[in-house]
C-alpha cells in the first residue's frame, strides 16, 4: 500500500498561536549540493525533495529552535520546516530496519534558548520512483505529471509493481521536484506502533 505522509503536524486539539521554527547554527546550507542533478524527465532535481543524495560538504549539525507561543509548545518526534525533515532517534532506527543503506540521516542538534534539548536528524529520502500506475492515472501531460483538468475524468492510482521492495520514496513524476515523502504500509504500521508524534498518513489508491 501507499500512504502520503506529511510530517510536523500538531496533536487534534492542540492549536497553537504561532508556530516554532528553526535556524542553523553552523553549515552553511546554501552551499549543500546534490551528488547528481542530472534530470530525468521528472520534476526539477532540487536539493531536498527530489530522492537523491546530498554531499555531506557544508552541511549544518546545529540548529536553534525558536518557539514565540508564551506557553513552551513540545517537539514534536518529527518535525518539518520548508522542504527540511527532522527525526528523532526512533524514527531512524525503524527506517534504517526496514531499508537499510538507502537513505541519509544528518546529525542535528537542536538547541533552545541556548541549551541543547534534543539529537535529532535530517533526514533526506533517497529512493526517486516513478510510482503512477502507467494506465489508471489520468490525465497526464507531456512530462508525466498527473495535471487534472477542472470538469473531466481524472484518477491518480499507484502502481504495487512500481512500489517494489520500496519502503520510503520521492515520486518524481508528483509535482516540481517532488510532492513529499510516500510510505509503504509496513513501514506506516511500525511508525505507528511507535506512538511518534508529528505525523499523518493518507493512503492512497493502487492497483
Amino acid at each position: 500500500m501507499a500512504f502520503y505522509v506529511n510530517s510536523g503536524i500538531r496533536p487534534e486539539g492542540q492549536e497553537l498561536e504561532y508556530n516554532p521554527y528553526f535556524q542553523w547554527l553552523d553549515g552553511d546550507f546554501d552551499k549543500v549540493d546534490l551528488y547528481d542533478r542530472t534530470q530525468d524527465g521528472g520534476g526539477m532535481i532540487v536539493r531536498l525533495g527530489s530522492g537523491r543524495p546530498l554531499k555531506p560538504d557544508h552541511m549544518p549539525t546545529k540548529i536553534k529552535r525558536i518557539d514565540p507561543n508564551r506557553k513552551p509548545v513540545p517537539l514534536l518526534d518529527v518535525e518539518r520546516w520548508p522542504s527540511k525533515c527532522l527525526v528523532n532517534q526512533t524514527f531512524k532506527d525503524i527506517l534504517e530496519e526496514i531499508e537499510p543503506d538507502t537513505h541519509q540521516f544528518f546529525p542535528m542538534e537542536i538547541f533552545q534558548n541556548d541549551e541543547k534539548i534534543a539529537h535529532y536528524y535530517l533526514l533526506n529520502v533517497c529512493n526517486r520512483l516513478d510510482t503512477y500506475h502507467p494506465e489508471l492515472t489520468y490525465p497526464r501531460n507531456a512530462r508525466g505529471f498527473w495535471k487534472p483538468v477542472k470538469g473531466e475524468p481524472s484518477s491518480i492510482v499507484f502502481s504495487m509493481e512500481a512500489i517494489g521492495n520500496h519502503h520510503a520514496w520521492i515520486d518524481k513524476f508528483a509535482g516540481l521536484g517532488g510532492s513529499g515523502v510516500f510510505m509503504s504500509d509496513v513501514l506506516v504500521e511500525r511508525l505507528q506502533t511507535a506512538g511518534l508524534t508529528g505525523l499523518s498518513f493518507h493512503k492512497k489508491q493502487e492497483a
